[in-house]
């Protein structure tokens, strides 16, 4: 009797799984979070799937949130009848924003902005006083470098404007790639004097503006598009890479 029951009970929870149907036609689950990982397998209309976990990756149609199927691929957030645009199952690898970067550890150029972007997608308010976690349950201030070192997975609460250069090294405009951080940084930059964003991508062909995540002023933490050299009082910006970062 009693094994019967405890195979009941198990089938009964089994059934109380959480599934979400699928919203497109043809939806390609993925090795990855992002459109560049090979196609596993293609979900028809309707489909409902199970999730075993989510993470942070390429954008898709304005959310960079993925779900990992009970088939072992991801599928875009955007085409997944969650009901909402937050996480409703655990983050995948360690709950570290899309990646497994260990604290204060080699950190891949994608996961740094799976990181920032665990945030900006979220909208969290600016303070140079208030904290949030990251995924992980980790706490880093809200304000501009704060963010910065979150999206870096570096030590908390996070480095300020003055101190960032401790773990950058100084590169040129031509060198910098997703995942570096622009910023007037150094001596005479703490509080209001300076700002530091994250670099994604360039948002012209000319590169004379760039695409960033980034938490300022009142608007919080959001992308947004800035000229590369931008000034803060008598400094300008230069890009600077993470002495963590690990290339590919």
């Amino acid at each position: 009797m009693y094994l019967t029951n405890l195979a009941l009970t198990l089938a009964v929870a089994a059934s109380l799984a959480t599934a979400y149907p699928i919203t497109g036609d043809d939806v390609n689950c993925r090795a990855g979070p992002s459109t560049s990982d090979d196609v596993v397998t293609t979900y028809a209309k309707g489909t409902e799937v199970e999730l075993e976990c989510q993470a942070y990756g390429e954008a898709v149609l304005g959310t960079s949130l993925w779900g990992k199927t009970t088939d072992g691929c991801y599928v875009t957030d955007y085409y997944i009848k969650t009901g909402t645009t937050d996480m409703v199952a655990d983050p995948c690898d360690g709950g570290s924003g899309g990646g497994n970067s260990s604290y204060n550890g080699e950190i891949t150029r994608d996961e740094i902005i799976s990181r920032g972007k665990f945030w900006t997608d979220k909208g969290i308010p600016y303070s140079m006083s208030a904290t949030y976690p990251d995924a992980e349950g980790r706490k880093y201030r809200t304000d501009c470098s704060g963010f910065v070192s979150m999206a870096l997975h570096a030590s908390a609460p996070g480095a300020n404007t003055v101190s960032l250069p401790e773990i950058g090294e100084e590169i040129s405009w031509d060198d910098i790639q997703a995942g570096d951080f622009v910023g007037t940084l150094g001596p005479g930059t703490g509080g209001a004097a300076g700002h530091v964003v994250i670099f994604e991508s360039w948002a012209d062909s000319a590169k004379t503006e760039m695409n960033t995540l980034e938490c300022r002023g009142t608007y919080g933490c959001k992308p947004y598009k800035r000229p590369k050299s931008f000034p803060v009082g008598s400094f300008t910006a230069k890009p600077y890479k993470y002495i963590r970062v690990k290339e590919e």
